[in-house]
C-alpha cells in the first residue's frame, strides 16, 4: 500500500508539470528570436522552483551569439531558463466569481538562424512528444554578388490573417485550414481571441484549442474589446491578455484601473443587466506598452500592432512611439520594403455594426493615425471587430487613391456572436464585402513590389480538402507533438471541407510600386515558345508555296484566290 501511495504521488507530480496551452510568438527580430509560453498545474510560486520548471531545450543551428551547453552529434542543443507568473481575476460573483490561473512559464530563444527548423522540448514533456518550429525568413535583403542578380530567399512569404476567432466549430475549421496550408509561416490575429468575457476558464479552453497550430507557428495578436475584461472589484483591464501572451514588448506595461468599470458584468448570451459591460466597444482606460502595442520584423515586412482601446492623442505614448517607429523604419526601408499595420477597430467599415465608433474616428480623423499610415506608405491595415469580411480599394480620406493602404476587415474567424449581416450602401472605396460567411485570409508577399491577398470562405458544399485518412494522420502527428486536446472525439479526426477563394487581388507596395511586376504563376517554357514560333512560320511558308502553285495552274482567274490568300497571310502575320 505504501508503494502504491508513492506511485500515485509521483504520477500526480508528473501531471502537475505537463505543459499545456503551448504557444509561440516572434521576437522583435522574427528571424532570430522566438518566445515559448505554456501553462502547467504546478502549485508552487517560489523563484527557485521556477528555475527548475520554466526550462526548454532547443536544438538547431546557432548564429554564434549563443553557446550550446549540451550537444547531440553535430546539432547544437541548449538549455534555456525562463520566467514564471500567475494572475488572479475577479468576475461578478453571481456569474463566474474569482479565478487564479495555472502557472504560466515563458522562455525566449535567441541567436537563432533565419528560415531554419528547430526541435524543442519543455520541462514536463512526455518522452514521446516531439515539438518543432521554424524561424521566419531573414529581415535583411541578400547582398548581391559582384556580377549578376541574386535570389532573395525571403520570397514568397505567406501570412495567415484572422480576427474575432472564438471557440466554435467554425473557429476550429479556421484553425484547421491555417494548419493545412503549407505556405503559411506566421499568423496575424487582429484581436478578440477567446471570447472569455470574464469567464477565465474559457481562456484555458481557448489555449488548448489553438495549441495544435500555435505550438509550431508564431501567432501574433493585438488587443480587441473582448480582451478588455474589466475586473469586477478593481476595474483593471486586459489582465488575462497581458499575462497570457508574450508579444515583443518595448517596455514593461503601464496600466491604470478604470473606476467606472468596477462592478461590470458580461453574461452571455446578452442577458440584460444593470451597470456597465466588461468588454465595451469603447475606450475604457490606460494600457500602454507590454502587449498593448509593439512591432517586429517578419521577413521582408515590418508589422506594427496597435491598441484601439488606450490613449491615442498626439501626446500619448502610443502615438509618439508609433511616430518614432515609422521614422526609424524609413531609414531602413530598402531592407524592409513592406509595412503591415494590425489593430482591432476598422477605420473603413460599410457594415451597420460598429459604425462610426468613437475610438476609431478619433484615431483616424482627429489624432492623425491615417495620415501616418499614408505618409509612411503602409501596404495593408488589418482589422477585426466587425463580424464580417470587407476589403477596400487603396483609400485615403474616404477616397480611393493609388499609393494608399488597402484596409482588410477580417472579423469573420468564427466567433459565437454570429455574423454582421447588414450593410449600408456600398461606398466607392469598398471593393468586396461578405457578412454571411466565416473564413480566413492569406497574404503572400511575392517580391518587393507585389503581394497577393486571398480570402477563403466557408462553404459546406465543397469537396474535402482533407479526407478522413489524412485527417487521422494529421491528428496523430499533432498528438505526438504534444497537443493534448487532439483526441479521437475532436474535430481533428474528421474530414475538412475546402474553403474556396472568394476574393483575390494583387496589392502594390506603395513604397516600391514601380519595381518588378507580379510573378507569373504558370510561366511558359521559353524553348516551347520558340518551337511554337518556328512551327507557325513553317506552316505559313508551306501555305504560301501551295498558293503560288495553285495560282500558276489556274491562270484563267489569277486574282481572286491569290488576293484572298494573300490577305489571309497578312492577317496571320
Amino acid at each position: 500500500m505504501r508503494h502504491l501511495k508513492v506511485l500515485v504521488g509521483f504520477l500526480h507530480a508528473l501531471a502537475e508539470h505537463v505543459p499545456q496551452q503551448v504557444a509561440l510568438a516572434a521576437g522583435s527580430q522574427g528571424d532570430s528570436q522566438v518566445s515559448i509560453t505554456w501553462l502547467t498545474n504546478d502549485t508552487r510560486d517560489d523563484p527557485s522552483s521556477c528555475d527548475e520548471a520554466a526550462v526548454a531545450w532547443v536544438s538547431g543551428p546557432l548564429t554564434g551569439n549563443e553557446e550550446p551547453n549540451e550537444g547531440n552529434g553535430s546539432i547544437p542543443e541548449w538549455r534555456i531558463v525562463g520566467s514564471c507568473l500567475r494572475y488572479s481575476f475577479g468576475a461578478a460573483p453571481e456569474l463566474y466569481g474569482n479565478y487564479t490561473s495555472g502557472r504560466i512559464h515563458r522562455v525566449v530563444a535567441q541567436g537563432l538562424v533565419a528560415n531554419s527548423e528547430y526541435k524543442y522540448t519543455l520541462r514536463g514533456d512526455p518522452a514521446t512528444v516531439k515539438r518543432r518550429f521554424r524561424t521566419l525568413p531573414s529581415s535583411a535583403a541578400p547582398e548581391p554578388p559582384a556580377a549578376g542578380a541574386v535570389t532573395d530567399a525571403r520570397f514568397p512569404f505567406a501570412l495567415g490573417v484572422i480576427g474575432d476567432l472564438g471557440q466554435t466549430a467554425d473557429s476550429q475549421d479556421t484553425i484547421r485550414h491555417l494548419d493545412a496550408d503549407p505556405l503559411i509561416r506566421l499568423v496575424l490575429h487582429a484581436g478578440d481571441m477567446s471570447y472569455a468575457d470574464t469567464d477565465q476558464k474559457r481562456w484555458d479552453s481557448y489555449g488548448l484549442t489553438v495549441e495544435p497550430l500555435a505550438s509550431r507557428l508564431q501567432w501574433m495578436v493585438c488587443p480587441g474589446n473582448h480582451e478588455i475584461e474589466s475586473d469586477y472589484y478593481t476595474g483593471d483591464n486586459f489582465v488575462a491578455y497581458e499575462a497570457r501572451f508574450a508579444m515583443p514588448a518595448v517596455q514593461q506595461p503601464k496600466t491604470s484601473p478604470s473606476q467606472e468599470q468596477m462592478g461590470c458584468k458580461h453574461p452571455y448570451p446578452t442577458t440584460p443587466h444593470s451597470g456597465r459591460d466588461c468588454t465595451p466597444s469603447a475606450f475604457t482606460g490606460h494600457y500602454d506598452w507590454g502587449n498593448s502595442f509593439y512591432a517586429f520584423d517578419a521577413g521582408p515586412a515590418r508589422v506594427i500592432s496597435l491598441n484601439s482601446y488606450t490613449y491615442t492623442h498626439p501626446s500619448s505614448e502610443q502615438y509618439n512611439w508609433l511616430k518614432e517607429e515609422l521614422e526609424a523604419l524609413a531609414h531602413r526601408r530598402s531592407q524592409t520594403p513592406w509595412l503591415i499595420i494590425m489593430m482591432h477597430c476598422p477605420f473603413y467599415n460599410s457594415n451597420a455594426a460598429h459604425q462610426a465608433e468613437g475610438q476609431a474616428s478619433l484615431m483616424r480623423d482627429f489624432h492623425g493615425f491615417e495620415d501616418l499610415f499614408y505618409k509612411h506608405k503602409a501596404a495593408v491595415v488589418i482589422n477585426g471587430h466587425v463580424h464580417a469580411y470587407e476589403r477596400t480599394h487603396p483609400v485615403y480620406q474616404n477616397a480611393s487613391q493609388d499609393g494608399a493602404p488597402t484596409y482588410l476587415c477580417v472579423g469573420d474567424g468564427g466567433n459565437r456572436e454570429g455574423h454582421a449581416k447588414t450593410y449600408l450602401e456600398q461606398p466607392q472605396w469598398s471593393a468586396f464585402r461578405d457578412g454571411l460567411s466565416f473564413g480566413h485570409g492569406r497574404l503572400v508577399i511575392e517580391n518587393i513590389s507585389h503581394m497577393r491577398w486571398e480570402w477563403f470562405r466557408n462553404d459546406p458544399t465543397q469537396s474535402d480538402l482533407v479526407d478522413q485518412a489524412n485527417a487521422i494522420r494529421r491528428a496523430r502527428q499533432l498528438a505526438n507533438a504534444g497537443a493534448s486536446t487532439v483526441t479521437v472525439e475532436s474535430g481533428w479526426y474528421q474530414p475538412l471541407k475546402a474553403r474556396p477563394v472568394d476574393d483575390s487581388v494583387w496589392i502594390l507596395n506603395p513604397y516600391k510600386h514601380q519595381e518588378p511586376g507580379p510573378p507569373q504563376r504558370s510561366p511558359m517554357n521559353t524553348s516551347l515558345v520558340i518551337i511554337g514560333v518556328v512551327s507557325a512560320v513553317a506552316v505559313a511558308l508551306v501555305s504560301a508555296i501551295a498558293v503560288v502553285h495553285r495560282c500558276r495552274r489556274r491562270r484563267a482567274e489569277p486574282h481572286a484566290e491569290c488576293v484572298e490568300s494573300s490577305a489571309e497571310m497578312g492577317s496571320a502575320r
